[in-house]
């Protein structure tokens, strides 16, 4: 139907029914919660206008001043009315993203007795110290004391706060040092009476919740430190734009616009270091600190003596004491987690086990003691670094663009494989890498506690034992075969480095005609090259006309069984000649697996199909859904359904090869970092350009659906 005479889309009206039933179910103190707020604002009238002066709104207020009259009551009165609109709106934004995130994650008996404690325990609080401080020479204290608040803000700001200790580490100590952090900012830098009771809620919850507080690892140090620096940097920017006001008194925007430049400048200078770990960027961000807690300190030290004599400028002075308060906990933190910040720059990983240099034939005994996974031959490719645990595993691994990424399966004793990914991940957090296992077949035990776990690709396997080509599955095979037969096109099994000139000078003019058709140069990683199909372990498979001209070529890679047994192969190049005999792959690849079998191989693989099986699987997790996406959309551009249905002629079995890493913040850079993996001659530019072009294929092919 054209588009100008389609009907707008309704919602059926029994969808809309059963949908306000649903969020009635899973959070109805939220809603409870959230209409009465919402009437409060429709009887008061502050939903519409500004009520905060009219002679009535003070009565229903709470405070000191109230507590001070026995007004107690209005610690109920005053949670429901707001002063204006701009209130009600975020109020009322808020309900759902602080209440109903505890609701629905702990049940609706936490949530109500986290937010009404809280509501009631941050009023208490504040009024309580308040009323300990009052009269004792501060302004600002006693300026508070005099005023009032409205609003359930404090509540759920403790709902917000104990939802957060609920999270899964490492999410949880950030969103504890975030909300740390909003509470000493509020307090020290904006510093009216309803910052402070924020922060009276933020601290109760974390005082309670104080067991799931845990002393930040590694990573998390030199993430606390990396954030802290540059919010430092955020609130001096802030603080040119809006005036504070806080425990040393008011101050204007504008003014101090050469130091904060100047701090910001450093603070971005250090800020990749600092993550990083670098040793460099810890001491830099240490003496910016230092510095700008002089400065403090002179402005504390104004403040005290001179007071209200202060110049005009007296005001960035107030504000340069506050700071600094902020950054005496950023030269704290500095300080105490320096063991985090020893980083020199250098390409291989070093083990604190002294350890003999690895060479390639090193690699070879290990494989062919221990096994190896389908993968763990290109553990001896040229470009490849390795890694051995305490325990004497080795893992394959390369660095790019800050992430050191292991390859395959370890190679090493069964018993030693989760101690020896640990070690690998220790010790690359240490030299300020981001570790990855990049299609590994199992993951290492309890990922829910220190790993994360994507299904990225399938292994294709097909089983060699007693494999007949019969039956309607393999009809393509079986044509492809017969069809070599008749046209008299021959199979040979054997090795590059045996093989003449005359035939290399084919395989190579084979392959940079099949590379001259790709917009990026060749890719790696887990795709090899002729050069690598020149090991005398790898075997090549050939296809010839009675010419001698060749059609096609594949190589494999050997699987050993632990003892040094070949159990099975991996497909590695696939390359034919455009234009001759279309069937050559197929055919390739059958005879392949014959000679294998022959050879009583237990299996061959077919390598994996990288995002193939996840656009039909609907995971659970943001990550899945979004893998599930981008499959769906790169599909008509790149074929990986295309590809899984040429190998699924085999009929063969998949098992799942997965990406392991710490932490879903990790992603965009392991991203990078494999997209430099497989394109290490690629300028970051030709990947751009290509990336551009694949979402502007995206956009004309959505346009025409």
């Amino acid at each position: 139907m054209p588009r100008e005479h389609q009907q707008p889309h309704r919602m059926p009206r029994r969808s809309v029914i059963g949908s306000m039933r649903g969020v009635l179910a899973a959070a109805p103190f939220t809603v409870v919660l959230w209409l009465a707020v919402a009437a409060g604002g429709v009887l008061s009238g502050g939903l519409l206008r500004d009520i905060g002066q009219e002679p009535w709104f003070a009565q229903l207020s709470y405070g000191l001043p109230a507590f001070d009259t026995g007004n107690w009551f209005t610690t109920i009165t005053g949670m429901f009315v707001l002063s204006e609109p701009v209130a009600y709106l975020s109020v009322l934004l808020l309900i759902p993203l602080g209440v109903g995130w505890l609701e629905v994650t702990r049940g609706s008996k936490t949530a109500l007795l986290t937010f009404f404690g809280g509501q009631l325990g941050s009023i208490l609080l504040t009024a309580a110290t308040l009323l300990l401080f009052r009269d004792l020479g501060s302004t600002w204290i006693d300026a508070l004391a005099r005023d009032v608040d409205t609003g359930p803000s404090g509540g759920i700001f403790a709902a917000i706060t104990m939802a957060a200790c609920h999270v899964r580490q490492p999410w949880r100590g950030r969103w504890q040092f975030l909300l740390l952090g909003v509470a000493i900012l509020g307090s020290t830098l904006f510093g009216e009476i309803p910052d402070v009771e924020h922060s009276a809620a933020i601290i109760l919850v974390l005082i309670i919740m104080h067991r799931t507080i845990s002393r930040p690892k590694l990573r998390e140090q030199r993430f606390i430190a990396w954030v802290g620096l540059m919010a430092l940097v955020s609130v001096q920017i802030l603080t040119i734009i809006v005036p504070t006001h806080g425990p040393f008194g008011p101050t204007q925007a504008g003014g101090a616009h050469i130091a904060v430049l100047f701090d910001a400048a450093v603070a971005l200078t250090l800020a990749n270091g600092l993550r990083s770990g670098r040793r460099l960027a810890w001491l830099g961000a240490l003496t910016l600190a230092t510095l700008n807690l002089l400065r403090g300190a002179l402005g504390i030290t104004l403040v005290l003596t001179i007071g209200p004599q202060l110049p005009r400028n007296g005001g960035l002075i107030s504000l340069a004491a506050a700071v600094a308060g902020l950054w005496l906990l950023l030269a704290a933190h500095l300080v105490i987690s320096r063991r985090a910040f020893g980083v020199r720059r250098h390409r291989r990983l070093r083990s604190g086990v002294r350890q003999p240099p690895l060479e390639r034939a090193d690699i070879v005994t290990a494989l062919k003691e221990h096994g190896g996974g389908t993968l763990s031959w290109m553990g001896t490719w040229e470009g490849t670094e390795h890694h051995r645990s305490p325990g004497g595993t080795l893992l394959s691994y390369q660095i790019h663009a800050g992430c050191a990424i292991a390859l395959g399966d370890p190679v090493g004793p069964v018993a030693d494989r989760d101690a020896a990914m640990e070690d690998f991940a220790s010790t690359a957090e240490h030299a300020g890498l981001i570790p990855c296992f990049f299609s590994t077949s199992r993951p290492p035990g309890a990922p829910a506690d220190r790993w994360r776990v994507m299904t990225i690709a399938e292994d294709i396997i097909v089983e060699l034992r007693g494999l007949e080509f019969s039956g309607k599955v393999f009809s393509d095979v079986r044509t492809s075969l017969n069809r070599a037969r008749r046209e008299n096109i021959a199979f040979r099994m054997t090795l590059l480095i045996d093989e003449p000139a005359s035939v290399l000078r084919q395989l190579e003019e084979i392959s940079e005609a099949w590379a001259g058709d790709k917009p990026l140069p060749q890719m790696r990683f887990t795709l090899g090259t002729l050069a690598e199909a020149r090991d005398p372990a790898v075997r090549l498979a050939v296809a010839q006309d009675p010419t001698g001209q060749i059609l096609g070529f594949l190589s494999w890679l050997p699987v050993h069984a632990p003892g040094g047994t070949v159990t099975g192969w991996t497909l590695d190049l696939m390359r034919r000649k455009v234009g001759v005999f279309s069937p050559v792959m197929e055919f390739l690849i059958a005879s392949s697996l014959r000679t294998f079998a022959a050879e009583c191989a237990a299996f061959a693989s077919l390598s994996g199909a990288p995002l193939a099986g996840t656009s039909s699987v609907s995971g659970s997790e943001p990550v899945d859904r979004v893998l599930t996406a981008i499959s769906r959309a790169l599909e008509p551009l790149y074929g990986f359904s295309s590809l899984r249905a040429f190998k699924s002629k085999f009929n063969p079995r998949s098992t799942p090869m997965y990406l392991v890493y710490r932490d879903e913040a990790d992603l965009p850079r392991l991203a990078g970092a494999l997209a430099r993996a497989y394109w290490p001659e690629a300028s970051w530019r030709e990947l751009a350009r290509e990336g551009l072009g694949t979402l502007r294929e995206l956009r004309t092919q959505r346009a025409k659906v």
